[in-house]
């Protein structure tokens, strides 16, 4: 079975393709104490709609969580909840223009937000905010 791109790669490439993220620096399933991104897959159905002739649209659940500096002052607090909603524009003008990852094997169809971007948990003057998305694929 020849090797390919597996799903969270590409979803990887395509959130590095962002030109809201401040240093393009994406992790997966790791988010260090500094400010950073992380992508990490969320448990759920992988079938999102079942169709009678046995095909299927599949989805993959992922969130974009960061590290964020975090004093407590409302213009951090804007500026960091500020990137969530650019973010989620940027995923709906995509999904306007045919933008997907670019999968190996399968054919993306879209990206939906699920949950808006929002402050998660804080740490001595870090916040951990996060957002979760889902791809659509067949």
């Amino acid at each position: 079975m020849p090797e390919s791109k597996p799903i969270i790669e590409s979803i990887r490439d395509y959130i590095l393709s962002c030109p809201f993220l401040k240093d393009g620096k994406v992790n997966v399933d790791y988010l260090p104490d500094e400010m950073a991104y992380s992508i990490d897959p969320v448990g759920g159905d992988p079938v999102y709609k079942q169709y009678t002739d046995g095909t299927c649209l599949k989805q993959f659940q992922f969130s974009l969580l960061s590290k964020e500096a975090y004093d407590g002052d409302a213009r951090t607090g804007i500026a960091n909840s500020g990137f969530y909603q650019f973010f989620e524009e940027w995923i709906e003008r995509n999904n306007m223009n045919d933008i997907f990852p670019k999968l190996e094997g399968h054919t993306a169809a879209r990206v939906d937000v699920l949950q808006s971007g929002y402050l998660f948990s804080t740490e001595a003057d870090l916040g951990r905010y996060q957002i979760i998305c889902r791809l659509i694929y067949r």
